[in-house]
């Protein structure tokens, strides 16, 4: 594994372990197998490693599952289901884990969660990228009833903004619960509440 690789998953587990304010800079240099010099050869700070880690290993992923998605060939009802259980995964207790990086090891994502939510208080560029997430994900989702309408899948009679606006709260609001109720199935959740939407924007047969 390359240096900075290195680097960045040291500095990421520490991360979800700790937070990021107790995470000191020479404990990731040690944790790391590097000196000092190494570490500036690829950061120029902390806050830097902190930004880059948060991109590559949570923001890039999530951008990517949802071009997976718009790329899918399942049926319009089946991708709004879909996206946030292949952001997050489909888990149903709190000891079952996310794959979020490319490495073999899991994350928990309430931890991840938690951690982006210090992340946002604290840090300009995170809360920047955490704001785009979620307007690229309503645009995903908007893409959905658009292209159902056109397709004659879903009424025409609704407005496509505010019902993806509906859509993308319901689907953020299933999973904070999750975070919150680790004990409630999230898939199961998930597809109750798409259901339940569904048989209201669905066009009659």
């Amino acid at each position: 594994m390359e240096t900075k690789v290195r680097i960045m998953e040291t500095a990421f587990k520490l991360f979800l372990e700790k937070g990021f304010a107790d995470v000191s800079l020479n404990e990731i240099i040690k944790k790391s197998d590097i000196t000092t010099g190494g570490f500036y050869y690829h950061f120029d700070s902390k806050e830097t490693l902190l930004v880059e880690v948060i991109n590559k290993y949570i923001f890039n992923y999530f951008s990517s599952i949802i071009q997976e998605m718009r790329e899918c060939k399942g049926t319009h009802k089946e991708k709004l289901k879909r996206v946030i259980l292949l952001i997050v995964g489909d888990d149903s207790t709190i000891n079952e884990t996310t794959q979020l990086c490319e490495s073999a090891e899991k994350i928990d994502y309430r931890t991840l969660h938690l951690l982006l939510f210090e992340g946002v208080q604290k840090y300009e560029m995170i809360s920047k990228r955490y704001t785009e997430f979620y307007y690229d994900l309503f645009d995903f989702i908007k893409e959905v009833i658009e292209d159902g309408m056109a397709q004659g899948v879903i009424r025409e009679d609704i407005d496509p903004t505010e019902i993806s606006l509906t859509i993308e709260t319901i689907m953020v609001g299933t999973v904070l619960m999750w975070i919150g109720m680790p004990a409630m199935p999230l898939g199961e959740r998930m597809d109750s509440n798409i259901n339940q939407l569904w048989s209201f924007i669905k066009k009659a047969d």
